[in-house]
Order: C-alpha cells, then sequence, then structure tokens
C-alpha cells in the first residue's frame, strides 16, 4: 500500500531508512521486525519539539492494545476505512492529544539545551544539568526515551527548577507517568477550587503539595 501524500511528511524508501536507522541508533526498537522511518519537517526547533512530543503520543498509542490502536488508525486514516472503535474511546484519544498538544503550545516542552539555555548554563554539557535536575527530583520529563522534553511551567524566571515541583514529585512517588504528571498540573483541579495547579505555583504552592497529597490518597485507595 503506497502511502497518501502529504505535505511535510514522507515515508523513507528502504535504503535511506537503513541509513538513518544507522546514524541515530537511538531509533532502534526491538520489537520492531521491519522499521519504518517517517521524516516529518518542522518550521523552527519549537514547532519540531511539539511535533516530536505528538507522533510519540501516537506512537504510544498504536504499541498498547488493539482497540486503542484502532481507534489511532481511525483518527488518521480516511472516514471510508472501516475500524470497529467505541466512539468513547476515539473522542478519550483525541482529548488526551488536545490537551497534550495545548500544553506544549501554552508552556513549551524543553529539551535539555533549551533548559541550559534558559538558566543561561555556560557548561559545555549542555544536557548535563537538565539531567541532574531530573535525577535529584526537581523536575520531570514526558515523551518515549531518546526525545524527552521537560515541561516549561516547571522553571521560575530565572531558569532554575520552581521548589514546589520536587515537593509534588515527593508525594506523587513515581505514582503518574510523566504525560499523567503533566497534565494533571495543568488541569482544573477540584481542590483548588477549580483552578489549574499550574496557575498557582507561585502564590499557592503549599495548597498545591496539598491538592497533590488528595491525588496520592486516591490512587492508593
Amino acid at each position: 500500500m503506497s502511502s497518501p501524500i502529504v505535505a511535510g511528511l514522507t515515508t523513507l524508501p528502504a535504503l535511506e531508512a537503513s541509513q538513518v536507522m544507522s546514524a541515530h541508533p537511538e531509533l532502534a526498537d526491538a520489537d520492531a521486525l521491519a522499521p519504518l522511518v517517517l521524516a516529518v519537517t518542522a518550521r523552527d526547533a519549537k514547532e519540531a519539539a511539539v511535533l516530536t512530543d505528538l507522533l510519540a503520543v501516537m506512537r504510544d498509542h498504536l504499541r498498547d492494545a488493539s482497540s486503542i490502536r484502532n481507534a489511532v488508525m481511525q483518527a488518521l486514516l480516511p472516514t471510508d476505512r472501516d475500524f470497529p472503535v467505541p466512539p468513547a474511546l476515539l473522542d478519550q484519544v483525541n482529548r488526551n492529544a488536545k490537551a497534550r498538544g495545548d500544553l506544549a503550545r501554552e508552556f513549551g516542552l524543553l529539551s535539555s539545551a533549551d533548559v541550559a539555555a534558559l538558566a543561561e548554563s555556560a557548561s559545555t554539557n549542555a544536557s548535563a544539568m537538565a539531567s541532574r535536575w531530573k535525577a535529584e527530583g526537581k523536575v520531570f520529563t514526558t515523551g518515549p526515551a531518546g526525545g524527552q522534553r521537560f515541561p516549561g511551567f516547571q522553571f521560575g524566571q530565572d531558569g532554575r527548577p520552581l521548589p514546589v515541583i520536587a515537593q509534588v514529585l515527593v508525594v506523587l512517588g513515581e505514582r503518574l507517568s510523566g504525560w499523567e504528571l503533566a497534565l494533571w498540573f495543568t488541569g482544573s483541579n477540584g481542590w483548588l477550587g477549580g483552578v489549574r495547579p499550574v496557575d498557582v505555583l507561585d502564590s499557592d504552592a503549599e495548597l498545591v503539595v496539598e491538592a497533590a497529597g488528595h491525588l496520592a490518597a486516591e490512587l492508593l485507595g
């Protein structure tokens, strides 16, 4: 089956795909017997970061159960394709993808180099500082290994991690994935009177930590 022609998107021929895979080992996938390589053009680094995360969302869903795989395929393929997909599941996939896109547009999804630039770091290893902050539990990332991004709301005007982020991470531990955590920060919160945690990280940090505690209790229950 030939790929549809879409501006800014192409599937590389086998030889070119093999060359790209050889040059970028981070693309390797042990589960893929005959991997395909898609090439997508972006206007700038910010758009590239958004596209990377949106494509990662689709890839993750495609690797899940067949019902979710069918939902994503129906969302992407022409409407005359026949895939038995529960409407509620398809709506959930679309809402989730939109929420991630909205988050990326509003706050940015930063690479390690972006984080270093934001903090005006003079380090020769641009990724070292961001990686250290993550290892220390001061920030978190979204996306798959090799394409992880730091939601921009975690950093203050000085480019340093906001202390409240580390406090929330301690409370929630590893109960949520990176994306689930990011969407919790950017979603309406009943414990905060409907306000998003991200909007009161500076003014009501203690309340945000308390709200995280309520969430942790719900997850344990």
